[in-house]
């Protein structure tokens, strides 16, 4: 039996592909405008969560190591910025330094801007049980 030359022999279970099939066309159906923004608040939160503990830790021994003068939160910031500038400028030997530099300190601030969302979107679980201090 001959065939054309454009003919292409394809199953059935690939159709999906040919047609469409996107990621978007299988979960459409399923997935509601509301459980789209669920997805995205929950990025949010775990990029949030990431970023909590690192900037905790780092911000409160700034604050509290005995040390602190005026503006030490805010330089430290811009330290970090500046580190995370300079390890994305120098990734590529200097080729599209300015590009992944200015994205990595964007992602640092976007990483921020996340925790801050964290802790202002619901309690981050510093409830103290009953009976578990010291009465006067």
């Amino acid at each position: 039996m001959m065939m054309p030359a454009n003919f292409s022999a394809v199953a059935e279970n690939e159709m999906t592909y040919v047609v469409g099939g996107s990621l978007v066309d299988v979960l459409a159906p399923a997935m509601t405008t509301a459980n789209w923004q669920n997805v995205s608040t929950n990025v949010i939160k775990i990029v949030g969560n990431s970023f909590l503990d690192a900037y905790t830790n780092s911000i409160l021994s700034q604050l509290f190591d005995g040390n602190y003068v005026p503006g030490d939160v805010i330089g430290f910031s811009v330290k970090n910025l500046d580190k995370a500038y300079n390890k994305g400028y120098n990734t590529f030997g200097g080729n599209w330094g300015f590009a992944v530099g200015a994205l990595n300190a964007g992602m640092q601030i976007l990483g921020g801007l996340s925790a801050i969302y964290t802790l202002g979107s619901g309690s981050i679980g510093l409830e103290t049980k009953k009976g578990t201090l010291p009465t006067l």
